[in-house]
């Protein structure tokens, strides 16, 4: 049986210390909003050891509230898989066809690795048809 996780754009609350003296935890519900009634509803609270430091325990916090893009992006990941698999019906004898599907999911992608902080650094090599800010001013002015 499979079983999908709740449905809607899930969230993270506040991470809370359980008391303010040791030992503690730290603590924070997840939320699943519901777009058309723009209601939330809990899915579930989040505890982790307070010998976390704060921002780990927010990291972690971040990428369980993350769990449904993840899967969203894993599943993009496993058709172009089937889509690159002569045995398979979802076969696609283009590679453009392949990647479309993960082009689709560029933004996403994207936008989780920013928000863990994990989004590539700009190269200081520019690309060919980049030309990079740290060249000299051949205007002949001065700013």
């Amino acid at each position: 049986m499979s079983r999908l996780p709740t449905p809607g754009e899930w969230c993270e609350g506040s991470l809370c210390r359980t008391t303010a003296d040791w030992p503690f935890h730290w603590f924070a519900e997840i939320a699943a909003m519901d777009p058309v009634s723009g209601s939330y509803t809990c899915i579930g609270t989040v505890r982790q050891a307070g010998a976390r430091r704060y921002d780990e325990a927010l990291a972690n916090l971040r990428l369980i509230a993350r769990a449904p893009v993840m899967l969203r992006l894993l599943q993009s990941v496993a058709q172009v898989l089937d889509m690159s698999d002569p045995d398979n019906d979802a076969f696609a004898d283009s590679a453009a066809d392949c990647l479309d599907e993960l082009f689709q999911q560029q933004e996403p992608l994207r936008e989780l690795l920013r928000e863990v902080g994990l989004a590539q650094r700009k190269s200081h090599v520019p690309a060919n048809d980049q030309i990079g800010d740290d060249r000299p001013d051949l205007t002949g002015s001065r700013a």
